[in-house]
C-alpha cells in the first residue's frame, strides 16, 4: 500500500480524498457502466465521474455477520453496485469464517483475527468445559484442521452451551513457554495485551469470525465482469479460491489480479469514447439515496443494523440449513422494508447515521444473494455447510451458483465447473469432515 501510494503521488495521479461511491452508472444506451456517482462525505455534496473503464477493487467483507474480521467501513458496497447493474455474481454463498477472532464485547476490536500460526504452532483450543474439543471434529489433525471445520466445530460447541463465558473458546498458548510465544508471535501479543489480555501466559476468548467472501463478481482472465466497461480486481470478484481460501491468498490476489486489471483496462481504453450519461438515471439514484432526509420520523438505521448481523450470524452463518436459510430470507424482506421508513437527521454533511444507512443498503443487497445462493446450493463444500445437506455432492453440485439481477429481479442458476488442468480430488476427507459434524450437531 506504501508504494501504492508514493507512485500516485510521484506520477500525480488525481484522487478523490472522503469520497464515497454510491452506484455505477450506465451509459445512455444501457450496454456499458460509464462511470460512478460519488457522495463528498465531507462536504455533502455529490460528484459525477464518467469514465471509459471502471475498475471495482473495494475489497469485499462480510461485516453483514455478528463477528466479523474487516475493519468497519468494509461493507459490501462494490458488490451491491455490480449486482444493481446487472453483474454476475457466483459462488456468494462462499462466506470464510477465520476460527479465532477477539472476543472483546461490544469493541470494534471483537472479531480481529489472531493469526493462524498459534494453532499451527502448537495452540490448543478449549471449550468452556476446558476440554479439547476438537478432539471430536478432526482427531488427526486436531487444531490444525481446515479453517472451515475448525471454525464449525467451535461454532457448534458454543451453540451447544459448552462456550466460554462470553459465547466463545479459548485459545491457549501458555505452554509453547512465554519466550517462544513473544519471540515468534509479537503482534499477537500486543494485540491482545491492548485489549487485556495475555497471550502468552493464559487462555484467550475468541470466536470465529465472518472473514472473507470467496464469492463475487464472475470474472474472464482479463478481469472483466459480463458487463462492458466493468472490470473488477482482489475481493471483489469470485473464481480464484474456490470453496475455501488458503491463508495469505487474499493478498496475492490483490496484487496479482490488480496487476492484470490494470494492464486490460489501459489495452480497452485505447479507441475507446467518453460515454454519456442520462440525467434522469443520475436523479433516480439521487432521490433513492436522499429518502431517509424526507421522513419526520421513522426507523432506527443502528437498530436495523445490529438485527441484520444477528440474523445473518444465527441463521446463515457457519451451519446452515433449509428452515434457517428461509428465516433469514424472511428477516431480510422485513429489515428492507423497514430501511425505507428509516429517519436520518440533518445534512448529507459530515452524517454517520446517513453513512449507516448506506452501508446497511449495501450489506443487505449482498446478505440477501448469501441467503439466496446458499439455497441452492443443497450440499456441503468448502466453507459452505448444509447440517440438512452435510455430504460434498459431486454428482449434482459439482456447479457454481450464480446469482444476477435484471429486469425480472433475482434469478439464481448453476452451471458446472469447468476443469481444465487437475481432475476433482476424492472426497473421502470431506465425506469424514461432514460425518464429524452432523454427529455432534445431532
Amino acid at each position: 500500500m506504501n508504494r501504492l501510494m508514493e507512485q500516485v503521488l510521484r506520477r500525480g495521479i488525481p484522487t478523490l480524498e472522503d469520497h464515497r461511491a454510491i452506484a455505477l452508472l450506465r451509459s445512455t444506451t444501457g450496454e456499458r457502466v460509464a462511470g460512478a456517482l460519488f457522495v463528498d462525505m465531507r462536504r455533502g455534496t455529490f460528484l459525477v465521474v464518467r469514465a471509459k473503464a471502471t475498475l471495482l477493487a473495494t475489497g469485499g467483507g462480510p461485516t453483514m455477520y455478528k463477528i466479523a474480521a474487516p475493519s468497519a467501513e468494509k461493507t459490501t458496497d462494490g458488490l451491491a453496485m455490480a449486482y444493481q447493474v446487472g453483474a454476475r455474481c457466483m459462488d456468494m454463498e462462499m462466506v470464510q469464517f477465520h476460527p479465532t477472532g477477539l472476543l472483546v464485547g461490544e469493541s470494534g476490536m471483537s472479531g480481529t483475527v489472531l493469526e493462524e500460526g498459534l494453532r499451527g504452532a502448537g495452540g490448543y483450543l478449549f471449550n468452556g468445559r476446558m476440554e479439547r474439543f476438537m478432539e471430536h471434529y478432526d482427531p488427526r489433525r486436531l487444531e490444525r484442521s481446515t479453517r472451515d471445520v475448525v471454525s464449525r466445530s467451535s461454532y457448534i460447541e458454543i451453540m451447544a452451551r459448552r462456550g466460554t463465558p462470553h459465547s466463545g473458546v479459548y485459545i491457549d498458548v501458555s505452554h509453547l513457554g512465554v519466550a517462544f510465544v513473544e519471540q515468534h508471535f509479537p503482534g499477537m501479543v500486543e494485540r491482545c495485551r491492548d485489549v487485556g489480555f495475555d497471550l502468552a501466559r493464559e487462555p484467550v476468548e475468541v470466536s470465529p469470525t465472518a472473514h472473507y467472501l470467496m464469492g463475487g463478481v464472475r470474472i474472464d482472465t482479463a478481469c472483466q465482469s459480463n458487463i462492458a466497461g466493468l472490470f473488477v480486481a482482489g475481493e471483489d470478484f469470485s473464481g480464484v479460491h474456490g470453496a475455501n481460501r488458503l491463508g495469505g491468498n487474499g493478498v496475492g490476489c490483490s496484487t496479482v489480479f490488480g496487476g492484470i486489471a490494470g494492464d486490460s483496462l489501459a489495452a480497452y481504453i485505447a479507441g475507446q469514447e467518453l460515454p454519456q450519461i442520462a440525467d434522469t438515471e443520475i436523479q433516480a439514484h439521487l432521490t433513492q439515496v436522499l429518502a431517509p432526509f424526507e421522513h419526520s420520523q421513522g426507523e432506527d438505521v443502528y437498530v436495523l443494523r445490529d438485527e441484520l448481523k444477528t440474523l445473518m450470524w444465527e441463521q446463515a452463518g457457519l451451519v446452515r440449513h433449509a428452515a434457517s436459510l428461509a428465516t433469514a430470507q424472511k428477516g431480510l424482506e422485513l429489515l428492507r422494508e423497514r430501511a425505507e421508513r428509516v429517519y436520518v437527521r440533518g445534512t448529507p454533511r459530515l452524517n454517520a447515521e446517513w453513512q449507516e444507512w448506506l452501508n446497511l443498503q449495501s450489506m443487505l443487497t449482498v446478505s440477501d444473494m448469501i441467503v439466496a445462493s446458499a439455497l441452492a446450493r443443497q450440499e456441503s463444500r468448502g466453507s459452505h455447510y448444509r447440517s440438512d445437506f452435510p455430504a460434498t455432492d459431486d454428482a449434482q453440485y459439482l456447479r457454481n451458483v450464480y446469482v444476477q439481477h435484471d429486469s425480472g429481479g433475482r434469478r439464481v442458476w448453476l452451471e458446472p465447473v469447468v476443469f481444465t488442468r487437475l481432475a476433482p480430488p476424492s472426497q473421502a476427507s470431506v465425506a469424514r469432515d461432514a460425518m464429524y459434524l452432523a454427529q455432534e450437531g445431532e
